[in-house]
Order: structure tokens, then C-alpha cells, then sequence
């Protein structure tokens, strides 16, 4: 089964525009987790009054999971290297390396370190992709979404051409 860790910003892309549900289509039967990090990150979020938080936490799809022993050791070892990554990243990372998993992540930095080290992840550009591929969305509905993200997460997705182009499926 496909374990997936989410970063906080693609959690806050799907969240705004409450569409949880899209990812639970894509993967499902897969387990979806978020570390300890990301999870602070979410509340200090809703402290600041973002009602998105809300819809991720009353979904109950994503497992907190604290990192184990030699995980926080790798993350101090990432924490050293790469500085520009935030905890939620450094410790995605750390634990998609350990225990196979995929991250699912936009974050640039953090893309970069993942095939620096071999480890697989997903971005928001593939996620869109294969909603289309998989039928779960139309081509229209994708081009829809993708309006709604830039319009409520202030997003600009760059290859809009690439993942709504039939040629590439």
C-alpha cells in the first residue's frame, strides 16, 4: 500500500478550495500522513484565522506522525545542509527516506533534495495531471480547479499547457 506525507502547502492548495476529496479519489486505499511540523504548522495557521485549516482537520484522512530515532537524526543532518527548508519539509523528507514513502510537496527546495536522495514525490502539477489521467476529472474541470487554486491560494501554476494537454497523457 502507498503511504503518502504531505508538506503544508499542498495541504493549504486543497484545503482553500475544499477539495480533499479529490485526493482520497486519486489515492485511495493509500495512507496519508503529515509529521508533527506540518501538523504545528497547520494550527499556528488557525491561529492566525485561516478557516481552511478546519476542512484538512475535520477530514480525519491524515495520521500525525512523529518521527522515530533515526529519522531525527537525518533531519539534523538535512537541517545542517539545507538551510533554506522549513520543519515541515526537512522532517517530510526525513521520513518519506526512512520509510519509503512518497511526499507529496510544491516546495522547490524540497524537490531538489528528494532526487538528490532518490526519494519519490508527487507536486501539485502532477496531482493535477493525474486527475485527468485516471478519469477523475475531465480536462475541463482540471482547467476549473486549477482557476479556483490560483484565485483562493494565490497560486500561479506555470504548466497549465502540460497538464491539461491530451498529447501528454
Amino acid at each position: 500500500m502507498t503511504s503518502l506525507v504531505f508538506d503544508t502547502d499542498v495541504l493549504s492548495t486543497f484545503g482553500k478550495i475544499k477539495r480533499l476529496d479529490l485526493l482520497e479519489k486519486l489515492f485511495h486505499g493509500a495512507d496519508f500522513s503529515i509529521p508533527t511540523s506540518v501538523n504545528n504548522e497547520l494550527f499556528k495557521a488557525k491561529d492566525c484565522g485561516y478557516e481552511f485549516v478546519d476542512h484538512i482537520t475535520d477530514s480525519q484522512i491524515f495520521e500525525v506522525t512523529p518521527l522515530r530515532q533515526e529519522e531525527v537524526g537525518f533531519l539534523e543532518k538535512l537541517r545542517d545542509e539545507r538551510r533554506k527548508l522549513g520543519p515541515g519539509e526537512l522532517e517530510c523528507i526525513s521520513i518519506c527516506k526512512h520509510r519509503d514513502c512518497v511526499l507529496v510537496t510544491n516546495d522547490t527546495a524540497a524537490k531538489k533534495v528528494c532526487d538528490y536522495y532518490d526519494i519519490k514525490f508527487i507536486d501539485l502539477s502532477m496531482l493535477l495531471k493525474s486527475l485527468i489521467v485516471t478519469d477523475i476529472l475531465t480536462c475541463k474541470e482540471v482547467e476549473a480547479l486549477i482557476d479556483e487554486i490560483e484565485d483562493k491560494d494565490k497560486v500561479i501554476i506555470s504548466d497549465v499547457d502540460y497538464i491539461l494537454n491530451s498529447n501528454d497523457l
